[in-house]
């Protein structure tokens, strides 16, 4: 049935992609005209710009001609005398320059040209060349018109003023002629053919050959400069005239002529006799001129262009269609995971919350008990409370070591840092301790603390430290959701796997709050916790499950939970492990236990390597207390250079930090072990360091030590180790 409910949910699914892909493509229909018109104007704007730079460049390149001819003017005045000299400098200028003709305008209107001189109206060739600067105060004018003596074709007229120019003094006051007279404005006079040769009159040719686009040039009254489609012609029209007799236009001629006075930059469609044109209008970038560029495209070529895009269109489409299938697909089937890893953030989120109470909290506590014993370590009356709070600051110290070594531990798990060490454990005394380790802290919970311990084999080969850390982590955790008047017990068994091999069970069993179905699925995932009304009020990191599980993966074995809300759980942990014989370091021979007292024995020296003045502080009076001389170096090299200068055997063992100032740990243990001495090969040397990596011990153990501990030191533990080794060294003697 519900193979039937899945099928029947892609059917009607690809049967609603099918649906929304028709509606795209009608939606499209409407839509695209617009985005095909603003596609159009880019693609008009980009072919536009050829031509109306070369207008522009054309414009300035002309006003430039202009000003060297005013210059040369300047220098040259003086040997123009008469007529005929005048119109044979103008002749060169004229030839020279990009100019059809060259004039010199007087002050008094009459002009020079290269073959004649016109004095006034009464000519009939005459040009009212000065009534173009009538209305402005620019320095340079530019019209557009007709002049008889260049015969048909229109002309461009480009007037530059000498006199009173602020820009080009050095063109001012220039006097010419037999009447000396002075010189007004340089007139260049270029045919409207000089603008079309520079430009790409015609664009977007068909495959038959036929323009379907034409440049222009018009003036804000509407009269053309370079007629839309026949450049070459002197009949010319008017754009709004154009506009006015066109079949439809989505601008009015007010509406366009309002656009160009405003310098707008704009397009409007034409439409006549079937055919619709889309014009382009901007104006030329020049200050000096006031005429806008003007490119006007057949809509063939739009429908063409959305012909191709039509087909890409709808071809990206059906390709869009099968990639959302093949999305929905995986979706569904990433979507677990998308849930799992947005509760691991959120998690991940709360647990630097927990982190930073869990951190703050403890230390709180020590600096508070510091500050206690402070004040109370004068007054003898307090002493016992002293060694009160010395037990709860100890205590509080070591739970904020643990929460750093269970943050480093995920980490390092993670990472693969983290290896199984397989060593001779004693699994009743490896209970029992846990047992004792937590009995108060239940205890003084009000709950009852049972154990159920049957061992058949005592030695295994395991990873005693490990164990006991999810040992710990379990029953701890069990300690904290098990109200007062509840029960936890712990329980250990075994089973034979085969003749070599055993299997060890504990089980952590508790009538504590429990938990929900949903969170024993998750419980084993970092920065996890549950969050039931009754777990709530008990805070922690929500790594230790996480990190119990890791762990009893890397050493073979299981852990598995069972829990009803309300009513308990029950945490159950498998290890395989190999059988082995107790070795004579884990039995408990006091006789045969070194006396440190300094009472008859001689007491053993230590060479103490730490550069941490404090930490040294402590180790030595710690080793002192136990019977052993201390001697301090403050770093590697100076740890070398005591044992040196020392006598063979003075010293049985070396305590070297690993990181230090001159020469580091590892490199003065190398260098203690190349030494030529009888002891240099045979003393023993613990590497302490707070570098707690596989590869920091793998680097110890390969510069020669025999030993890693990590700091924060376990006193008895290093104690232990110490003693067997001067027993032995104590029993060669």
């Amino acid at each position: 049935m519900k193979q039937l409910k899945n099928k029947w949910f892609y059917v009607l699914f690809i049967f609603f992609i099918i649906i929304v892909f028709f509606i795209a493509i009608y939606v499209y229909s409407i839509v695209t005209g617009n985005i095909l018109e603003d596609a159009a104007v880019k693609n008009i704007k980009e072919v536009a710009v050829h031509d109306r730079n070369t207008i522009t460049m054309f414009i300035e390149y002309n006003w430039k001609n202009q000003q060297r001819i005013g210059e040369r003017l300047k220098r040259n005045s003086k040997q123009l005398k008469t007529v005929s000299q005048i119109n044979e400098y103008l002749g060169l200028e004229a030839y020279e320059s990009t100019f059809d003709k060259v004039y010199l305008l007087m002050e008094d209107g009459s002009y020079y040209t290269d073959i004649t001189y016109r004095k006034g109206s009464e000519d009939p060739d005459y040009y009212p060349y000065m009534d173009l600067f009538a209305n402005t105060d620019s320095y340079k004018v530019i019209a557009y018109d007709s002049l008889p003596v260049m015969g048909s074709d229109k002309v461009v007229i480009y007037g530059y003023k000498l006199q009173d120019n602020p820009k080009d003094e050095v063109l001012s006051g220039i006097k010419i002629g037999e009447e000396q007279k002075e010189v007004y404005a340089v007139i260049g006079v270029c045919k409207r053919s000089s603008i079309v040769d520079g430009l790409v009159i015609e664009n977007y040719v068909d495959e038959s050959g036929n323009t379907q686009g034409y440049s222009s040039v018009v003036d804000k009254k509407g009269e053309y400069v370079v007629d839309r489609k026949d450049a070459a012609s002197s009949v010319s029209d008017n754009l709004f005239d154009i506009i006015k007799r066109c079949d439809r236009s989505n601008l009015t001629p007010s509406d366009v002529q309002k656009k160009m006075l405003a310098d707008e930059e704009f397009w409007f469609y034409m439409e006549k006799n079937g055919v619709r044109e889309l014009n382009y209008c901007a104006p030329l970038n020049s200050s000096s001129v006031d005429w806008y560029f003007i490119m006007s495209v057949n809509d063939k070529v739009v429908k063409d262009q959305t012909k191709l895009f039509v087909l890409l269109i709808i071809a990206a489409m059906s390709a869009a269609i099968i990639v959302i299938v093949i999305a929905f697909i995986l979706t569904i089937i990433m979507q677990r995971k998308t849930q799992i890893a947005y509760a691991q953030e959120k998690a991940q989120s709360e647990f630097l919350s927990n982190m930073s109470h869990e951190i703050r909290t403890p230390l709180n506590g020590i600096v508070g008990l510091n500050y206690l014993m402070m004040n109370a370590i004068d007054t003898p009356e307090k002493h016992l409370q002293i060694k009160e709070w010395l037990k709860k600051s100890q205590n509080t110290a070591e739970y904020l070591l643990a929460l750093i070594n269970d943050v480093l531990d995920i980490s390092k798990l993670q990472a693969g840092k983290v290896e199984v060490a397989r060593a001779p454990m004693l699994v009743e005394t490896m209970s029992e301790s846990v047992y004792s380790m937590q009995y108060d802290n239940i205890t003084g919970r009000g709950v009852e603390f049972i154990k159920d311990i049957h061992i058949t084999v005592p030695c295994i080969q395991c990873d005693e430290v490990h164990i006991k850390q999810v040992l710990m982590n379990i029953v701890g955790n069990a300690a904290k959701f098990t109200p007062s008047g509840g029960t936890i017990k712990f329980s250990v068994n075994q089973s034979l796997i085969d003749e070599k091999h055993v299997m060890t069970t504990f089980v952590c069993e508790d009538t504590g709050c429990g938990m929900s179905r949903e969170f024993q699925n998750e419980i084993f995932n970092k920065f996890t916790q549950d969050r039931s009304s009754i777990s709530n009020s008990t805070k922690g990191t929500g790594l230790g499950m996480a990190i119990s599980k890791l762990l009893v993966n890397a050493m073979g074995g299981e852990i598995s939970v069972e829990s009803e809300l309300n009513k308990g759980s029950t945490f159950t942990v498998e290890i395989p492990a190999e059988i082995c014989e107790v070795p004579d370091y884990l039995t408990d021979d006091d006789e045969k236990t070194a006396d440190h007292s300094g009472n008859g024995v001689k007491s053993t020296k230590v060479l103490v390597a730490e550069d941490n003045e404090l930490n040294a502080e402590i180790l030595m009076e710690i080793l002192s207390q136990s019977g052993f001389v201390p001697v301090h170096a403050q770093n590697g090299q100076e740890a070398v250079d005591i044992f040196e200068r020392s006598k063979v055997n003075e010293f049985k063992i070396i305590l070297m930090d690993m990181r230090m100032p001159v020469l580091d740990g590892c490199e003065a243990s190398a260098r203690i072990r190349e030494l030529d001495r009888e002891d240099a090969k045979t003393v023993t040397i613990f590497a302490c360091t707070a570098n707690s990596f596989q590869e920091d011990r793998d680097k110890a153990l390969g510069s020669g030590m025999d030993d890693f501990l990590t700091k924060p030191i376990d006193i008895n533990t290093l104690l232990r180790k110490m003693e067997k080794i001067d027993r032995e060294k104590q029993n060669v003697q």
